[in-house]
């Protein structure tokens, strides 16, 4: 069974506990602390919030202020980030008012559920069935990640062992304002649940 992740437009402006990308992050008030990249020090680009079915939400973050400068593909470079945050009591965060930090465009998703349990098979599936084109197929939530090179699935800095996957991610259903994953690339979200750390820990990366 694949979970695909299925555009659908959103023109909301307000805080949501759902899956979201661009527009700006939902979270507590006082929860997060808008993130910086560690290579170059600039605030980082939200590209999108996962939610996850145990009441959080995985806010992604990439440095886009010199594109394929800071290693933003990286899980542990620091060019990137995923903060997870309880999906209640939320607000939208403000963003920094220096850099590249927000992506204009707001879409949603819808869950549909498919047999075949390989993503990209289950992705051209779908395509052939509903006739839209490939580009609203913006991933898929659970499942196992289909590696576009070698698989990379990070370790938790905290207990040192394989997190566990998350989603996967196209780059977006419009070119003008797709998630940068270099090109065709995908990205691959992950989490750990160890009692080492407070919240869980989460990671990405991204693969082209």
């Amino acid at each position: 069974m694949t979970q695909l992740l299925i555009h659908q437009p959103d023109t909301g402006a307000e805080a949501s506990d759902q899956t979201l990308f661009g527009g700006r992050p939902s979270a507590p008030a006082h929860a997060v602390t808008w993130p910086l990249c560690r290579e170059c020090g600039g605030a980082m680009q939200f590209q999108g919030q996962i939610r996850t079915g145990d009441d959080e939400l995985l806010l992604l973050f990439m440095c886009q202020n010199d594109p394929g400068g800071c290693e933003e593909w990286d899980a542990d470079a620091g060019g990137n980030r995923a903060i997870a945050v309880r999906a209640h009591a939320l607000q939208l965060l403000q963003p920094p008012g220096q850099g590249e930090t927000l992506r204009s465009t707001r879409y949603g998703t819808v869950l549909q559920s498919m047999e075949n349990p390989s993503y990209e098979q289950a992705r051209q599936e779908w395509i052939a069935r509903s006739g839209q084109p490939g580009r609203e197929v913006l991933g898929q939530q659970g499942g196992q990640p289909s590696w576009l090179q070698s698989e990379e699935t990070p370790n938790c800095d905290a207990c040192a062992q394989p997190m566990e996957f998350v989603a996967q991610l196209e780059e977006g259903p419009n070119w003008e304002n797709d998630m940068n994953f270099g090109g065709g690339g995908c990205a691959y979200v992950f989490r750990c649940g160890c009692q080492g750390t407070p919240a869980k820990s989460a990671k990405w990366l991204w693969q082209c």
